[in-house]
């Protein structure tokens, strides 16, 4: 991996000409529009369509009414429009940048016109906004916490992202419980969707709260979400291999079930421990997420994953600000959610180029996926320039 220092961005970087780095196919930043346009196009169609596939298959039993798979396919042109947008005008932004400081800096190559190019995210529809900044913001503090850790500041090892995941999801899954009260809940993406607390009812004997015998409901939760898992592992690794079937069903071994344990036994113990509190104290409360939701965290043991650690931190603090917002803690005049996606933005795109050892790994799909593999034949340009 690539870790380029001020110093050596001055030396090699600092007075070369815009489209050495930016368009090196032509030296005019017109000409290169139209090849950039079709690039992100392209990608974005590509990379939005995944994402929207994937909700589609968690979603497709409930998308029973014509007027949902209509918003379904606006909201997908929307996001198509918004990705192009954003990384059209953040290279050409680049160039206007350099045009006028008449050389390169090293801190605003990147960051500062993608940073401006952020402004489109308004674009997309509010709950989409909502959960991309949220996602930015968990890549964000993942690279500074890699930064702390290579730097020797911190230490961070498989069992302390277990305890991080733990007690981040207890919160975040406690705060949902606590929203289920509410007509509007925010807009919040999670590995599960926790059942709104049942309300003492008079009558009935059910305590729980879902319908149904608890073993049944609990065994159909952990199939589901084992087959699930076991499905994005295999697609993976088959996917990518679909012209050599037998090299690709051969090469699957004990890892790619990692996933699909995870996401069961999370699921598992989560329902599990629910149920009996409900059951042993005879009604339901937003509390028994606290410890559920706690011990459902030593399940990443399967699979540890630090940015999902920490998204479940920034995800329960993202439910808590709503309560801010409605006090009047935080000034609603002020797009602060925005602002902070354009600072995001600005530094995972700035980190991928100068700084790619501690960059987050979904920075190098998403970059390289919208931009129909362009990210990284310029990133293959932009290292040359030192070698030369």
């Amino acid at each position: 991996m690539v870790v380029i220092s001020k110093p050596v961005f001055d030396a090699y970087c600092k007075e070369v000409p815009c489209y050495t780095l930016v368009h090196p196919w032509t030296k005019s930043c017109l000409r290169a529009s139209p090849t950039i346009f079709k690039a992100c196009l392209i990608g974005s169609v590509k990379f939005f369509a995944f994402i929207y596939l994937g909700q589609l298959l968690m979603q497709g039993k409930k998308l029973k009414k014509k007027e949902q798979w209509i918003k379904i396919g606006k909201d997908y042109g929307r996001s198509v429009v918004t990705g192009v947008l954003v990384s059209v005008s953040g290279m050409q932004l680049v160039c206007l940048l350099r045009n006028l400081l008449g050389r390169f800096d090293y801190h605003f190559f990147l960051s500062i016109p993608f940073a401006l190019s952020g402004i489109f995210l308004t674009l997309e529809s509010p709950s989409r906004r909502q959960l991309i900044t949220n996602f930015y913001s968990n890549l964000v503090i993942e690279y500074c916490l890699k930064y702390l850790n290579r730097a020797g500041f911190i230490s961070i090892t498989k069992t302390k992202e277990v305890l991080l995941f733990m007690i981040g999801n207890s919160l975040l899954l406690y705060l949902i419980r606590l929203e289920t009260v509410k007509k509007e809940r925010s807009s919040i993406l999670w590995l599960i969707v926790p059942e709104k607390v049942r309300q003492k009812s008079y009558g009935s004997e059910n305590v729980c709260p879902h319908d149904g015998e608890c073993k049944n409901y609990i065994m159909k939760n952990m199939s589901t979400y084992f087959g699930i898992g076991l499905a994005v592992s295999l697609a993976k690794v088959l996917i990518p291999r679909f012209k050599t079937p037998i090299k690709a069903i051969s090469s699957i071994s004990g890892r790619h079930f990692k996933l699909a344990l995870f996401l069961s036994s999370y699921v598992g113990i989560y329902k599990t421990l629910i149920c009996y509190l409900c059951r042993r104290n005879k009604y339901d409360s937003a509390m028994y997420a606290l410890p559920a939701g706690c011990l459902a965290g030593l399940s990443m043991l399967f699979n540890p994953n630090l940015a999902l650690s920490i998204a479940s931190f920034t995800a329960a603090f993202k439910l808590y600000s709503t309560t801010l917002y409605e006090k009047n803690f935080l000034p609603s005049s002020i797009p602060l959610p925005l602002i902070l996606f354009c600072v995001c933005q600005g530094t995972l795109y700035s980190v991928r180029m100068l700084d790619s050892e501690i960059s987050p790994r979904y920075m190098f799909y998403l970059m390289n996926t919208a931009s129909n593999g362009l990210s990284d034949s310029l990133f293959k340009s932009f290292c040359e320039t030192f070698i030369n």
